[in-house]
């Protein structure tokens, strides 16, 4: 029957939306191009609500676990995917390969099936397609200057080749092409095509001057200074952004849900960060013109993703809401109401992250085996920040938070 049939594809595309939005998580803190890491954080919050669009219809064609007995094995297609060189050989297979098939599969399926009664597949499948479409888009000018040497071009075809091999031995993205012959199977990938996953430090392109601590602080009574230290450290936040892109990879074996929740959380830093850039240049600035650093990031990797995330949601973020109503406050008391805009929604969406924490922080801890009280976890992970972070205002808050 043909409604079976289309059941066992939705199965797997919306598995491979969530699987592509876990690679772009984990290639994140690997992505050199500035613009690309915005891209790249936008675009798996996306897959993310492409995969729950399918599973929602799944549900209503009474399937209750989408994951449950799908053919194939598209977590090998991930794997090989992981073992990408470089970041532009990675872009160069996911949106030359994996994401024109998954494009291809709902195209194919949106005029195959039946147009009546299966209108509300086909009304989900149309806002999926325009939403790749325009990824794919994005794509065709960000590889063009990713692959900006005949050699990095030839090095990402060899490797597009071999994860087209791999997809075709898993019978396509919808699981319907047939077996290839044993000669077709695909070889291993070269030696040095070792998965660079996780990320110990997060990367950035030429523009930009790294520091171990970043900017300095200003005084207190420095308005001006004060404002722009806060937002440079907004620009910043594209390392909570990485962080969670990691965690979003490295954390096995948690429901569907947990990875739902962290895609919008780490597209949320990702905001973040371009809210804090978008503010600067409003002021006269570019983010460049600031000394930029990315050692907390590479700190919190020394960690599992357990205490990371405990770390961002339970510490930083629960912490920092004091100094941001205070701020708020001095932005509208200074008549400067665009500061202020920009304050307040980053604290209402703070304010949503740390009930992430609370659901989530609880079973990550089931997952790896933590036995501590939650009480006793989180003076942990406010001690680890304040022994390694370098923002002055998160120590002055967690020391604040430890005596209160």
């Amino acid at each position: 029957m043909k409604s079976k049939e289309n059941i066992e594809i939705l199965k797997r595309l919306q598995y491979l939306e969530i699987l592509s939005c876990r690679l772009l998580g984990g290639w994140l803190p690997g992505i050199e191009r500035w613009e690309h890491k915005h891209a790249a954080a936008l675009h798996l919050w996306q897959d993310a609500q492409h995969s729950k669009e399918l599973r929602t219809r799944l549900w209503e064609l009474r399937v209750p676990n989408p994951d449950r007995k799908m053919r194939g094995d598209l977590e090998y297609v991930a794997q090989a995917l992981a073992r990408s060189h470089s970041d532009s050989d990675f872009l160069a297979a996911l949106y030359q390969v994996i994401k024109p098939a998954i494009l291809d599969a709902y195209k194919r399926l949106s005029n195959a099936t039946y147009q009546v009664y299966d209108a509300p597949t086909i009304s989900a499948l149309k806002r999926l397609i325009d939403e790749k479409e325009s990824q794919l888009a994005w794509a065709e000018g960000a590889l063009r200057q990713a692959l900006d040497s005949g050699e990095k071009q030839r090095q990402a075809n060899l490797w597009t080749s071999y994860i087209r091999s791999v997809l075709e031995a898993d019978r396509g993205v919808a699981g319907t092409d047939k077996d290839p012959a044993e000669s077709d199977w695909p070889t291993s990938p070269p030696a040095t095509h070792m998965s660079p996953l996780p990320f110990a430090e997060a990367k950035r392109d030429e523009r930009f001057e790294l520091d171990f601590n970043g900017i300095s602080p200003p005084k207190e009574d420095d308005f001006e200074g004060q404002r722009l230290y806060q937002f440079v450290n907004y620009a910043h936040e594209m390392q909570a952004a990485e962080t969670l892109g990691s965690v979003l990879w490295e954390a096995e074996g948690m429901e569907w849900e947990f990875y739902y929740d962290l895609a919008r959380h780490c597209y949320d830093e990702a905001r973040h960060s371009e809210l804090g850039e978008t503010r600067l240049k409003e002021l006269g600035h570019h983010i460049t013109d600031f000394p930029h650093c990315v050692t907390n990031f590479n700190w919190r990797q020394l960690y599992d993703p357990l205490y990371r995330y405990g770390i961002l949601t339970y510490v930083i973020e629960m912490d920092s809401f004091k100094y941001k109503h205070e701020t708020y406050q001095k932005y509208l008391d200074g008549a400067d109401h665009e500061s202020a805009e920009a304050v307040l929604y980053d604290i209402t969406d703070e304010t949503l992250h740390v009930r992430w924490g609370q659901k989530w922080v609880p079973k990550l801890m089931e997952r790896y085996g933590c036995e501590k009280e939650l009480d006793d976890f989180v003076t942990e992970c406010r001690s680890i920040l304040v022994s390694h972070t370098t923002n002055p205002k998160q120590v002055q808050y967690a020391e604040l938070a430890d005596k209160n």
